[in-house]
């Protein structure tokens, strides 16, 4: 769960947030970015993966002047695994489910943002249940009014309790990225419409194999995640993501709506290799 961003706006641009605000969602991000917003947020989401695997959202991002502070429940839940001790009919059904809930707190120091996040994580599967914590930093920046924005994170230091014989591994990153507004522009007939054109990059370092040792360590390596943004008159965003790699889901889409209270957010991710296709969708409240 915690390899997948919790908002549609993270996942149309493929995970390039490091430097990306998203709302409460930067818990899992960059908690550095909790405080970029303009105004304070709710935050929820839903998305909806292969053999019914689902994703479901809820934040709120409070800021107060040069404060911000965040929390955030993360859920997972794959349903309808079938339970035999020996071929034939099986016993029944079970579930895998995993959680995070997750505060966060970050502070604006003029030159540069800095925030932490923390999570209590828990996961169960089967007859087995396991917990644990984990913990986010981050480094955030902007220059030329805004228009250039830089960050670095460390994402999910911690651990967790063994289940059954062993704990899961949690992913453990380092990000450098950067968001910046390439250019402005308004179509030859309609010059009332501008289209503001940014786009977003992240060096992803795991720290960490991201297999379980019982199935055999594969070391992974660092991998690129780039995005493109369109922004039509401050009311419709389009965006687009590559992830480099060896990965399953190399691009990814979204469209956004924008009003003054309220942000509509869609993303889609078709995976690879019979994976299906995740869709995202997202609402986000200012206040």
């Amino acid at each position: 769960m915690l390899n997948n961003a919790p908002t549609p706006s993270a996942l149309s641009l493929n995970e390039a947030g490091t430097a990306n605000y998203s709302g409460s969602g930067s818990l899992y991000q960059n908690p550095a970015l909790l405080i970029n917003g303009n105004t304070s947020t709710l935050d929820f989401a839903y998305s909806s993966w292969m053999q019914d695997t689902k994703y479901i959202f809820g934040g709120a991002n409070f800021i107060q002047g040069k404060r911000a502070f965040s929390i955030g429940i993360y859920n997972s839940k794959i349903d309808g695994f079938e339970q035999r001790n020996n071929p034939g009919d099986s016993h029944g059904e079970f579930s895998i489910s995993y959680l995070s809930i997750a505060g966060g707190f970050a502070y604006n120091f003029d030159l540069l943002s800095v925030g932490v996040s923390g999570q209590f994580l828990n996961e169960e599967n089967f007859l087995y249940q396991a917990s644990g914590y984990a913990f986010n930093f981050g480094i955030a920046s902007d220059f030329f009014d805004s228009r250039l924005k830089t960050g670095i994170s460390l994402l999910n230091i911690g651990t967790m309790d063994n289940l059954n014989y062993e704990p899961t591994q949690l992913p453990e990153q380092f990000r450098a990225g950067f968001s910046v507004d390439v250019f402005r522009f308004s179509p030859p007939k309609n010059s009332n419409l501008p289209i503001l054109v940014s786009t977003s990059l992240d060096y992803v370092n795991p720290l960490h194999s991201d297999s379980n040792s019982q199935i055999g360590t594969i070391e992974t390596e660092p991998f690129v995640n780039v995005g493109l943004r369109f922004n039509i008159a401050e009311v419709v965003e389009l965006s687009t993501g590559y992830k480099s790699g060896e990965t399953t889901k190399p691009w990814a889409f979204g469209v956004g709506f924008i009003t003054d209270l309220i942000n509509v957010n869609y993303a889609i991710i078709p995976y690879e290799t019979g994976f299906g296709t995740l869709h995202s969708i997202g609402l986000q409240y200012k206040f």
